[in-house]
């Protein structure tokens, strides 16, 4: 009886490491959340419907103090609305300062000041005006 109930323990345990791994692991991974501070058009002309890159102050996972990174909006970039856990697709012309946001990088880090990298996706999560 002992054996049988030691068993079932360890299979619990084993479940609960498994589902733990899957879930803090999942397709949901974030490598930053912040709020955009400011928007960068790359035209002579001023055109601001066509934003190149974003200027996001937030935490980089894994990084515990705030940081100020270029996040570079590009063709492969895609740009949602998260609505509970709903993500809807969205226009790059969706965002504007002020909105809280999740990013997933593309791509190394340029050590420049402030750094700049790539964005894949963007998420919008809500305003905070």
């Amino acid at each position: 009886m002992r054996v049988i109930t030691v068993m079932v323990l360890l299979f619990v345990l084993f479940l609960g490491v498994v589902y733990g791994t899957f879930t803090a692991t999942g397709s949901d991974r974030v490598d930053m959340s912040g709020v955009i501070i400011g928007l960068c058009a790359d035209n002579p002309q001023g055109d601001t419907t066509v934003i190149d890159s974003l200027l996001v102050e937030g935490y980089q996972s894994g990084v515990s103090y705030p940081q100020n990174i270029s996040i570079i909006i590009n063709k492969n970039t895609t740009v949602y609305h998260k609505y509970g856990k709903k993500l809807v697709k969205v226009s790059v012309a969706d965002l504007h300062p002020g909105q809280k946001i999740e990013i997933r990088f593309e791509g190394r880090m340029l050590q420049t000041y402030p750094p700049q990298i790539n964005a894949s996706d963007v998420i919008i999560l809500y305003d905070l005006k």
